[in-house]
């Protein structure tokens, strides 16, 4: 292998595994947190607060699009650790709407009034998860890794 093959099938394993690392803990911080709605924990908190009438529906979604989202991730990232690198402007893309989400949920606390409340006090339980990948900004340097190691090895590069 030479060394112009090395650098870039490293970086494009490196983020797969990333990807891989920070979708499971997407996924074992949504477990926990709808475990506990299942079992009714956040019921006394509820019943303490007369304006979040909307946490649950709020909670549900945002959880279910954190869950898709973890869901492409993995699948990406193993696609990156096999050097499978068809789907780097995908990962680019899931990146992105991933920020976009997050982004977007501020705008919501402001903009919906009686709801606000509901979806600000939904928020960091259902998108914890995406902590991970903001706090070493796997959304900015992500998309660059996977589409510089797709520029740099070809189908035959890859397979060897």
């Amino acid at each position: 292998m030479s060394p112009t093959t090395r650098l870039p099938r490293v970086i494009a394993r490196v983020t797969g595994v990333v990807a891989i690392l920070c979708a499971l803990f997407g996924f074992l911080y949504n477990a926990q947190s709808l475990a506990v709605a299942f079992s009714g924990g956040f019921t006394d908190y509820l019943a303490s607060q007369q304006d979040l009438a909307y946490f649950y529906p709020a909670f549900y979604l945002m959880s279910g699009v954190c869950i898709a989202f973890y869901s492409l991730l993995l699948t990406f990232g193993v696609c990156f650790v096999r050097l499978q690198l068809w789907c780097a402007s995908l990962l680019a893309i899931l990146l992105a709407l991933e920020l976009m989400y997050f982004l977007s949920i501020g705008v919501l606390w402001a903009a919906l009034g009686e709801v606000a409340m509901s979806v600000a006090a939904a928020t960091g339980v259902a998108n914890g998860g995406l902590m991970a990948q903001f706090i070493i900004l796997f959304p900015l340097w992500g998309p660059v890794a996977a589409i510089w190691s797709r520029r740099r090895l070809t189908p035959e590069m890859r397979a060897t």
